[in-house]
């Protein structure tokens, strides 16, 4: 299929659905995505063009959006077009790929929690990992969700963890791990160095915590783990929460459980990337107790601008740290310590941290994503 000239420029006709807000997590990757197929570094392709819709409130019309007029869309436009690619970013708008597409198609993977959800025993505790119980309209997206990653001819991967998921749910279409990338340069404090937060404390530890309300990103275990530091341990730090909550109800509950524990918690909510990055630049620590991640980008841009991690032992985002800076996911009195012991060490920049971040820049993701399309057209992933 398609062209196999090594020095053709082939041209990618990127898709998603709904065009999500850069500041989330799916959005944010997207544009990114975008802006690097754009910028000439992945060699051998080029953007021809991405495809993508205005959210919209009205369930009808999103609907109608969703299923119906915007596959037709990219159907149309593979057909009009001289398009040699198709790419859907993110596994959640795998429907949008044709039944016959004629055309190599990948599909970035960022997990699979939502599509087949289980579940995970940590200390006694079940913990959920995706939807248990989706209504009437998100089984049958569900459904087409799968059908549409079985016509895929190649997934990316943001991990080995979420690779071997892919294989073990489509072992007949090959998959690549594609850790995603970030901007380096722009997290590291010594290269782009930002401003005190307005909203961080300079008469304590300022920590993050990143992400959203999801049970498997386990806040209420790290919240009830604070909760049972000494009162005087307690009065060096505040928790800065960051990330579009899943709902106002969910807020609610994190808040309610931070008061009873007199834990310190501060709702930032969502934020720009300049406040992001600022924000980790300055802070004394990422928290990060979860159960199950496709890649954990926020262990990573902590990294990058050299900020002290302290994250469950478990995958995927175990790859990214060395073995110091994990603790035991079933454990409350190793997270415990190791928050203690963190209380105790004055601030600084890991130059550990940001050298151990470097593995993930935008020039060795662009030269891994080119190799792994040329593979498509040379008929070595087939």
């Amino acid at each position: 299929m398609g062209k196999t000239s090594s020095q053709f420029m082939h041209r990618v006709l990127v898709a998603r659905g709904g065009a999500l807000s850069a500041k989330s997590g799916l959005g944010g990757t997207h544009t990114r995505f975008l802006d690097l197929l754009k910028s000439g570094n992945v060699e051998g392709f080029h953007c021809a063009e991405s495809l993508e819709y205005a959210l919209t409130s009205n369930p009808l019309k999103k609907g109608f959006l969703r299923w119906f007029s915007h596959p037709k869309m990219v159907r149309k436009a593979i057909s009009k077009q001289k398009i040699d690619l198709l790419h859907i970013t993110d596994q959640e708008q795998a429907h949008l790929i044709p039944k016959n597409a004629n055309i190599p198609v990948s599909v970035y993977v960022h997990d699979l929690f939502h599509i087949f959800p289980t579940t995970m025993n940590i200390d006694g505790e079940v913990i959920e990992i995706g939807d248990q119980d989706p209504g009437f309209l998100r089984k049958r997206d569900l459904r087409n969700l799968r059908t549409g990653l079985s016509r895929a001819d190649l997934f990316l991967c943001n991990s080995e963890s979420t690779k071997t998921q892919v294989e073990q749910n489509f072992p007949n279409i090959p998959a690549i791990a594609l850790p995603f990338s970030i901007d380096i340069q722009r997290y590291n404090p010594q290269t782009n160095a930002l401003s005190f937060p307005d909203w961080f404390d300079k008469s304590c530890q300022n920590m993050l915590l990143v992400g959203s309300e999801e049970p498997r990103k386990r806040i209420p275990f790290l919240i009830r783990t604070l909760g049972s530091l000494s009162d005087e341990e307690k009065s060096k730090f505040i928790i800065h929460k960051i990330g579009f909550e899943s709902s106002h109800k969910s807020r609610e509950k994190v808040e309610q459980l931070a008061r009873e524990h007199a834990v310190r918690l501060n709702w930032i909510g969502g934020v720009d990337e300049h406040d992001l990055i600022a924000s980790y630049q300055h802070a004394d620590a990422l928290l990060f107790p979860s159960a199950a991640e496709g890649f954990g980008l926020p262990v990573v841009e902590a990294m990058a601008a050299g900020t002290m991690v302290l994250a469950s032992d478990l995958p995927a985002h175990n790859m990214h740290l060395r073995e110091g800076f994990l603790v035991s996911a079933e454990n409350p009195d190793a997270w415990k310590e190791a928050i203690s012991r963190q209380l105790s060490e004055p601030r600084d920049v890991s130059e550990l941290m940001i050298k151990d971040a470097q593995r993930y820049s935008d020039d060795y993701f662009c030269k891994q994503l080119s190799e792994a399309w040329k593979q498509l057209f040379e008929n070595k992933i087939r």
